[in-house]
Order: structure tokens, then sequence, then C-alpha cells
């Protein structure tokens, strides 16, 4: 059963709803290392410029539906509470989504997938003396109010992985069927990693590992991963074909993200922890079960919240972390969200010991001036010298545009069809059917992305 924004609904008819329909066929290729082989999509020229981790490089976002965009984003696995480099994450990446809707006129339909069954649950659930499930729910909810608190929109739906078991078997059975995984006499099934050959790796270039011991694992290589985990005494099962056993973490979201939008996805987002192995095997899966050269067009990674220096990010293993609710309880979420501006999105931001409070003032400022110019803007006035805005350059930033708009560009003629079909028509008012952001002073430009990006 599947959950848009907490209310049940079924897959096909969650797919009606959205609009869902098959994506156009692919462009030509690009050029480049990782991205060898990358194919340009057909579609809607959303205008924007985004940092793709799958060229290495800035791509013209181009959308499959006409000014939408499919997006899903990996959700989290719902442990424990979240903390602020879960915030950074989840709140570039609301930023991003707000200037395309708000700015640009793209409309975003945002799946979020949340891992409700995962090893780290059924541990913690043991400790705590509690129900896995229960557990899950608890911590659900939880990160729901920190990300309200945060002003991150919630996404279209929500979709819980043991809400979807039976789409899982039946996604994992179609890559067995495709030659592209095994059974165990254990009730295992693995991902064959040699049957993808020089395809795999395309987020980092990382090849399968040679073909070597396995050790006490039923795996034919020791690279293969899991896409079906047999049951162990006392933890949460689901009766499969191979027997009782529970999803693996990669194919949870390879389900989740094909059930909604199929063969084709616009964006995929996550921490850059995240690119390997569990999006690059994402794109192993994904690509074999749909039988398709390229199923994600464009992959956005957050860089690492850090700690006292580039080598320590912000982590629970590392006992360094800061929960988003201890965060909040001594500073404004506006002040949280103009830090992450601070940097580009795909790249680490540096926390500090006492870094907060001096980064307080200047980011009140800043925020304040940037109100001020969207009210004198709306009212014909000429926004206040003092009130710059976030991504205009400062003295010290060398006159470039910083923060999130380092890796986020307008590329010009917002609008435009890739492939077949007429240009898209703008309007003067820059709704959804266009963009006014050339027809705009530069100062009122960066106060109207101030606006749909904090506020």
């Amino acid at each position: 059963m599947l959950r848009a924004r907490g209310v049940p609904v079924g897959p096909s008819l969650l797919r009606a709803a959205l609009g869902l329909g098959p994506g156009p066929r692919p462009g030509r290729a690009a050029s480049g290392a990782r991205g060898q082989g990358w194919l340009q999509p057909a579609g809607y020229d959303t205008g924007v410029k985004v940092y793709n981790s799958l060229t290495g490089r800035k791509d013209p976002l181009i959308v499959s539906g006409a000014d939408t965009a499919s997006w899903y984003s990996c959700g989290p696995t719902v442990y424990d509470h979240a903390h602020l480099g879960h915030a950074c994450s989840y709140v570039r990446f609301d930023i991003i989504r707000r200037i395309l809707t708000r700015v640009f006129g793209c409309n975003v339909i945002m799946v979020m997938g949340i891992t409700d069954v995962d090893d780290k649950i059924i541990k913690r659930a043991n400790e705590m003396n509690v129900s896995p499930a229960s557990l899950a729910n608890l911590y659900e909810e939880d990160f729901k109010q920190d990300m309200a608190a945060l002003k991150v929109l919630p996404p279209t739906v929500y979709l819980r992985v043991t809400e979807n078991i039976p789409q899982i078997i039946a996604f994992i059975e179609r890559i067995i069927a495709n030659g592209h995984a095994y059974s165990t006499a254990k009730g295992n099934v693995y991902f064959d990693l040699q049957s993808r050959g020089d395809r795999y790796g395309k987020l980092v270039g990382v090849a399968p590992a040679p073909v070597g011991e396995t050790g006490h694992s039923d795996k034919r290589h020791a690279s293969d991963f899991a896409l079906w985990k047999a049951a162990k005494p006392r933890e949460p099962s689901w009766a499969s074909p191979w027997g009782a056993g529970r999803p693996g973490w990669h194919t949870e979201c390879s389900t989740i993200a094909s059930l909604v939008f199929g063969s084709r996805l616009d964006i995929h987002s996550g921490g850059i922890d995240l690119a390997f192995p569990h999006h690059e095997n994402e794109i192993a899966q994904c690509e074999v079960f749909h039988q398709c050269q390229q199923w994600g067009n464009y992959f956005l990674h957050s860089g690492h919240l850090h700690m006292k220096g580039k080598e320590e990010k912000m982590s629970k293993s590392l006992k360094n972390y800061v929960t988003i609710k201890d965060f909040l309880s001594t500073a404004s979420p506006d002040v949280f969200r103009l830090f992450c501006l601070r940097s580009s999105y795909s790249r680490g931001l540096q926390r500090r010991r006492h870094a907060r409070g001096q980064a307080s003032a200047p980011c009140r400022g800043r925020l304040r001036g940037g109100r001020s110019g969207l009210h004198e803007g709306a009212a014909g006035g000429r926004p206040r010298p003092g009130g710059r805005a976030v991504g205009e350059a400062g003295p010290h930033q060398g006159g470039r545009a910083g923060g999130v708009g380092g890796r986020l560009r307008h590329a010009g003629g917002g609008g435009r069809r890739h492939g077949p079909g007429s240009p898209r028509e703008q309007t003067a008012e820059g709704g959804r059917r266009g963009c006014r952001w050339s027809q705009e002073p530069r100062r009122v430009r960066c106060h109207r992305v101030l606006r749909g990006a904090v506020l």
C-alpha cells in the first residue's frame, strides 16, 4: 500500500493521478570521463544547469515531461533521530526544488523512500526491547517533524519499504529472469555483477571486483550484492519464492523509484556517501530490470557536513553529531538554510566549534535584507542598498555568486523543447509555461531566489 502524504493509494492510481506516462526516447550521447556514454535526454529544457554526478560536470536539466520533473530522493533509515548532516542534504535539495518550481516554473513530482526495515532498525529495536515496526514508526514521524521545522517541503509521496514487499519480490523475479541475478540454497538472492561487465561503475568509475574467494558466503563472486536476504531468527520476514526473508537495501529504492516513474527517471538525489555502492547498484538493477541503456538522467549528490576539518564528517558512528532538534532549540531554521547556501550543494560544509553564533548575525542580516527587498520590489520600489541577496557577490567572494548557485546555473532559453515537438510558449508573467528570469534586474532575481529558497 502506498501513501500520498499519509493517504493510502494504490500503485496504478498513484501513477494515473500523477499523470505519468512513458518517457521520451533518449537524445544524443555526451562525451566525458565517467560520463562516457551518457545520453542527454530529449524533452523539456528547464533553463537550468545542474552538476550531474554521472558526468562530473554541469549539464542542462532536460526533463521528460512537459515542464514536469520526476525526482526520487533517498529517504532516511528510521532508527534514530536525524542530525545536522542529514538536514544539510535535505535542505540543499529542498532549495533546488523550490528554485525549479518557484523561479523556473518547473513542476516537480518527488518520491521519497522510507527504509523501515534494516539491520540498524532491528539492532536498535532489540536494544530498546520494542518491535522494529514500532521503532520505525516512531522515528519516521520524528523525521517528518524535523523536516517541517526546517521548512523542507514534503515530497509528493512517501513510500515505505514494508508496504511494497510484493512489488520488490516481483522486481527481483524479473532481474533473475533477465539473467542478472541468482538464488542460493540458503534462500538468498544476489545480483551477478559480472553480468554487467563494463556497464557497471557509471557514477564513480568502479569496476566489479575480480572473481575470487567469497569466504563463507554463498555468493558466486565477492562483489555480488544481496537482493533478498534469507530470514534470521527473531527478525522481520516475508514469504517469497526463495523462502522467508526481507529485501536487500539497494533493491528497496530501485523498486520504489521504478514503481512510480518506470524506466525513465529525471533526477535522483542523496548524500555523497550514497553514490557508491548504493546508487551505483540501483543503476545496475534498474537498467537490467527495464532493459534500458540509461535509467536515471541526473544524479545530484550533496557534500558532507564536516566536523573539525575536511576529513571528519558528521556521523552517528563517530559520535560527533548534533540532532536537528538540539540545534533548533537555540537557532532559527532560516539561519541553517542560509548556512547551507554558503557552498555548492555538491561540496562539503565546515561546522566549527562555536561557529553557530558567529554565523547567525550575518545570516539574519542577509535574510532581513532579502525580505525588505522583496517587499519593496513588490511595491515598485528599489531594494535597499544594504540588502544583499543570496547568490550576489560580496566583498570576499571575488565577484562570484556563491552558495547553491555554484552548482545550479540559469542556462538561458528556459522552456526550450529538445527532441520532437515545437518550442513552448513563454508568458510575460513567468508562470509554469515560461520563465521571466531574463526580464528582471539582477538584484530582483536574487531576491526572488531568496524567497523561493528560504521563505
